[in-house]
């Protein structure tokens, strides 16, 4: 706009002492203000932008790189560029802005590495920047989102480390009647008996025995066991709330892992609030997939002000078949959830409260026979589980 007024004065200047050369230098500049227009112009609406990461989903304490590339596909260079990428502070400290020149068809690259530090859903940002000639006359904003996320999943711990039994839960259980033939547990054969089904008949012992002899398998029943787990802000107080709330989520995965690792079926409930799903419970399955579902919800949630622990019991619970095993994991064995938690063993199922805190008040339940319907066990930290990173 400044060279257009400072054309036009010269042309008035021109006109009124009657200097027609002087129009040579109007046309001139001109000419070089649309040139470098048009290039401007081009060398954003053929500038490429990408954004590659290692991988989208870690685990707290692992890394992902990230690889960024610009490309001038134009014929024209980019005279110069400035070019900023922003990134999540909790993964990685802020970088610098980078000023570089593109000749035509070249292109640029930038690494750097994110550090799972911190448990959560991350929107890897927004690249921005600007474009312009080296005279200053033309001066382009530009915003390059490639919408990529990063899960952080929260870090899962052996049980012994965090002083936990590896009974924790009933699991399927072997019973005497036949309920129900696991035929993944193989416990011997034996001769025919009228009611067996032919397909159960085990071919070379009985052709080497010349009588009929059948696979025996153990009988078992499955025992669904489901982890509440509390995000209540007010129940952890407000000393160390994000260190406490934190480790809530880990005791939860390394439980969830524990026992899908064990083919159980398992399930979660929590009051915490998930921004992105708006997800409280998973309905008990197994498998790596069913846990994996587990981890995101794990990886997404976080603490709240609204939903109380009891309230989340008392909704869910209803869904276990009898027999199944409630984990109550939380802060304190308050005197109102161990009111609750034996109204739910009078009800038909177990119940394991797995105690954060430094202290417990019900000791009497403390550490009893997983055969106990009502069983209280204690987290014991050790200092590296409370080294979540800067």
């Amino acid at each position: 706009m400044k060279l257009y007024i400072i054309c036009f004065i010269t042309g008035l200047i021109g006109l009124i002492f009657q200097v027609p050369e002087i129009y040579y230098f109007i046309f001139i500049g001109l000419g070089v203000t649309w040139a470098i227009k048009y290039i401007v112009k081009d060398g954003l609406e053929k500038l490429r932008f990408s954004r590659t990461i290692s991988q989208d989903k870690i685990f707290r304490g692992e890394k992902a790189r990230v690889n960024l590339k610009l490309s001038n596909n134009s014929i024209w260079p980019i005279f110069w560029l400035s070019f900023y990428e922003q990134v999540p502070v909790k993964l990685h400290s802020p970088l610098q802005n980078n000023i570089i020149s593109l000749a035509p068809n070249e292109e640029w690259e930038l690494s750097y590495t994110l550090q799972g530090k911190r448990r959560g859903f991350y929107d890897i940002g927004v690249a921005s920047g600007k474009l312009g000639d080296s005279l200053g006359l033309l001066k382009k904003e530009f915003n390059l989102d490639t919408e990529q996320e990063l899960l952080v999943y929260p870090k899962i711990f052996p049980l012994d480390e965090l002083a936990l039994p590896s009974r924790i839960a009933f699991g399927d259980l072997i019973w005497p009647q036949r309920i129900y033939r696991d035929r993944s547990s193989f416990r011997g054969l034996r001769e025919y008996q009228k009611g067996d089904r032919i397909k159960d008949v085990y071919w070379p012992a009985t052709a080497s025995s010349n009588q009929l002899m059948v696979k025996e398998y153990e009988s078992t029943i499955v025992v669904e066991s489901l982890i509440f787990l509390n995000l209540n802000q007010q129940d952890y107080g407000v000393e160390k709330l994000r260190l406490k709330i934190e480790l809530a989520i880990e005791v939860a995965a390394s439980v969830a892992n524990y026992l899908i690792d064990r083919n159980q079926t398992i399930g979660l409930a929590t009051n915490g609030e998930d921004k992105i799903n708006g997800q409280h419970f998973l309905e008990p399955a197994q498998g790596s997939a069913h846990f994996m579902k587990m981890m995101e919800l794990l990886a997404r949630v976080e603490k709240t002000e609204e939903r109380s622990y009891l309230e989340l019991i008392e909704e869910y619970s209803h869904q276990a078949p009898l027999g199944s095993t409630l984990l109550l994991i939380t802060e304190l064995d308050t005197e109102a959830l161990i009111t609750k938690a034996l109204q739910l063993c009078q009800a038909g199922l177990n119940v394991v409260i797995i105690i954060l805190g430094n202290d417990v008040v019900h000791k009497k339940y403390l550490n009893r026979s997983h055969t106990e319907n009502l069983v209280i066990y204690q987290v014991k930290r050790k200092e590296d589980i409370y080294a979540w990173g800067s």
